[in-house]
């Protein structure tokens, strides 16, 4: 499966090239903003691609099987930022799948990611995560919407707790939502689900199949 990674330079886009690219199955492509950002992703044996998800990054959309958007404005930038990456720039790029036929999307938003969001903290962030995520719910492609508690650096452990709505927030790894998106590109069942995660006591594969009502299922071709 040939899989363009949008925010691959973050820190979960990071981690996740490097478990795509030793996994025998998947052939990453990372997406980056900055040409000096190439040398560390060459060092990783993976291809990269130049280009900004505010201009529109179709030209790299051809030949991919799938698209994992794991990019964000960070924590340190404005709401106009914030609106123009994690939801404006995540509907183009959606919509720009859905014309080329790009079938396969995984998003990475957030617990909380909700339209009318009023979170005293990160309003904004959810706010535009919240508009995008239901844009593709609505867009026909065969989605999957990550939604991981608080992010932590912390080296992953495996083990995972997943819900539609857990009805909580908690912390994860950066590495196990890495790995959480790879078991949903594998599972066909996880097509259609808005997944909520946080640290847990099953492991990565276990979780995510019970949750879907299945299990060991070939990636898609």
């Amino acid at each position: 499966m040939k899989v363009l990674i949008v925010g691959a330079n973050g820190k979960v886009g990071t981690l996740l090239s490097g478990k795509l690219w030793s996994a025998h199955d998947f052939s990453p492509v990372a997406l980056i903003r900055d040409v000096r950002q190439q040398m560390k992703f060459t060092a990783f044996g993976v291809p990269s691609v130049v280009g900004d998800i505010e201009n529109g990054v179709s030209e790299f959309l051809p030949g991919m099987d799938a698209v994992i958007f794991t990019a964000g404005s960070g924590a340190h930038t404005g709401p106009d930022k914030t609106i123009d990456i994690d939801q404006n720039g995540a509907i183009r790029l959606i919509d720009d799948c859905a014309k080329i036929g790009i079938r396969r999307f995984v998003m990475v938003s957030a617990i909380g990611a909700d339209p009318e969001s009023e979170s005293d903290r990160i309003r904004n962030y959810l706010r535009a995560k919240g508009v995008a995520d239901n844009h593709l719910r609505t867009s026909g492609l065969d989605y999957v919407i990550l939604q991981p508690g608080r992010l932590q650096d912390d080296r992953g452990t495996g083990l995972i707790e997943v819900a539609e709505d857990l009805g909580r927030h908690g912390t994860i790894p950066r590495e196990d939502v890495a790995d959480a998106i790879i078991e949903c590109l594998r599972n066909y069942l996880t097509i259609g689900k808005t997944i909520q995660m946080i640290s847990g006591k099953k492991m990565t594969k276990e979780a995510i199949a019970e949750l879907v009502g299945g299990g060991d299922l070939p990636p898609i071709a």
